[in-house]
């Protein structure tokens, strides 16, 4: 059977030097349905936000996806809902339910734009540990963070347990290490890392419902047992015999007594250690699976039933102000001149009303003005 054409481009899925634009996760996933081209004039673009390059920079909406009229697919692992006004589809960590339109796929996202297979590879642990893999784990716990969370939460916890017992800290963020020492997840030094540890803290940058990222998923692949605070349904889809949930706590002090408790007892800890991860054996691959048959239906439509945004009125005025801004934001202008608010409000305010704000004679000058 003759495989169907599509013709793709990227905008922002990644600024990673590793991201290879002809070699990557979902373009080769693609080519298992498709006869894919990369060009300059796509059918499909497939996007990302908040990256050099990408849709959304230091506030400013970039050139490149509204450079391109086709269908958008985002694809994005940040905390960010997708604009349906901007995009098509999405693949994200927000569960939205919006017709066909977004897929969720918690903890996994980065598996697409930077080709890391944690994920999948955790259904097939062997967790059967044995007692010396305490002999590994030198440290008690670990942080790693290169910058605060929302409301200083992951700070405050890291303050509090390190007044109990010392966490090591080795991002950027609060860094205690004697010599200064950083740990980065590309060249392997975190993984390497957090395997010395019998706790891993991690964070969510910010508790919104839905949003889980890889953080969990390293410190299991790391053989750490997790110490979770974020979205209220990671235990839907994790073990929670098998990490620590700071969010089943009714304050710090109540976790990190339950945490100090498990570190003092090794059996308790290896029982912890132990578990299964998942509380269905096969969720990532059925989550792989649901991208997948996701994807598929979006290149077997027919291409001019498969743009689901608005491209007219509000929605169209929407895609032109960001457009807008972008261009007055390069030529160092001000975003939204006062006095243009000011003009706006005023062509748009109903007459009868401008007439009792000003006076008739004075409002009827004004629009005069304002004319010209």
């Amino acid at each position: 059977m003759t495989k169907k054409t599509i013709r793709i481009n990227y905008s922002g899925l990644s600024t990673r030097d590793e991201f290879d634009p002809n070699n990557n996760f979902i373009l080769n996933l693609l080519k298992k349905h498709y006869n894919v081209e990369i060009c300059d004039n796509p059918d499909y673009v497939l996007c990302g936000v908040l990256y050099d390059h990408g849709s959304f920079v230091l506030g400013h909406y970039n050139e490149y996806i509204l450079d391109y009229p086709q269908v958008r697919i985002l694809i994005n692992g940040e905390n960010y809902v997708p604009d349906y006004n901007l995009v098509d589809y999405s693949i994200c960590q927000y569960p939205i339910k919006y017709l066909d339109r977004n897929c969720y796929f918690p903890c996994g996202v980065e598996a697409y734009t930077h080709g890391r297979t944690f994920y999948r590879e955790l259904q097939d642990r062997d967790r059967n540990y044995p007692d010396s893999i305490l002999d590994e784990k030198p440290y008690f716990a670990s942080f790693i963070a290169s910058h605060e969370s929302e409301f200083n939460i992951r700070g405050d916890f890291f303050k509090a347990l390190n007044a109990r017992k010392r966490v090591e800290s080795v991002g950027s963020y609060l860094n205690n290490m004697p010599n200064g020492e950083v740990v980065n997840w590309l060249d392997g030094s975190k993984e390497a890392f957090l395997k010395k540890c019998k706790f891993s803290l991690c964070f969510e940058s910010t508790k919104h419902e839905g949003f889980i990222t890889e953080k969990i998923i390293e410190a299991f692949y790391a053989d750490a047992v997790p110490v979770y605070y974020g979205s209220s349904n990671i235990t839907d889809i994790f073990n929670p015999k098998a990490f620590i949930n700071v969010g089943d706590y009714e304050s710090f002090d109540a976790a990190i007594d339950r945490i100090l408790e498990i570190e003092s007892n090794d059996e308790m800890y290896l029982e912890m250690l132990r578990q299964p991860i998942f509380n269905e054996s096969r969720y990532p691959d059925k989550k792989y699976a649901e991208v997948e048959e996701f994807l598929c239906h979006i290149f077997d439509q027919p291409l001019d039933k498969a743009y689901r945004r608005g491209r007219h009125l509000a929605a169209e005025y929407h895609e032109k102000f960001l457009a807008e801004s972008m261009r007055r934001e390069k030529e160092g202008k001000i975003w939204r001149p006062d006095n243009e608010v000011v003009k706006d409000y005023i062509r748009h305010l109903p007459n009868h009303i401008g007439m009792k704000l000003l006076g008739e004679k004075r409002y009827d000058n004004l629009k005069k003005i304002l004319k010209k």
